[in-house]
């Protein structure tokens, strides 16, 4: 059986940030947000590793040319090489995500 989790999106995220930010203007709290997004994208894009102390750590890893099959008609495509986004969680991330069961 599998346990569906609820969604959250940027902007239920920002939401909460907000909400939880008032030291701060929106505007200026929203402007850090956002940035955070954008170097974070634009460093794992140029395949440079991300590490946020107790929370993960970002790579780009390179995916080889391989060979598959279409599940329509189960003829063999090719598969060119791509990057690939890899997530590993913190101990404390997955500490925190098992205490509950």
């Amino acid at each position: 059986m599998r346990i569906r989790a609820p969604k959250k999106n940027k902007s239920d995220i920002l939401k909460t940030y907000l909400q939880s930010e008032i030291d701060l203007n929106i505007k200026i709290n929203e402007a850090i947000f956002e940035r955070f997004f954008v170097i974070l994208e634009k460093n794992i894009s140029n395949h440079i590793s991300i590490e946020l102390r107790n929370f993960g750590v970002f790579k780009s890893k390179l995916m080889k040319p391989r060979y598959g099959s279409d599940p329509r008609n189960k003829k063999k495509i090719y598969i060119p090489s791509k990057w690939k986004v890899k997530f590993k969680a913190s101990a404390n991330i997955n500490k925190k995500l098992n205490e509950k069961i």
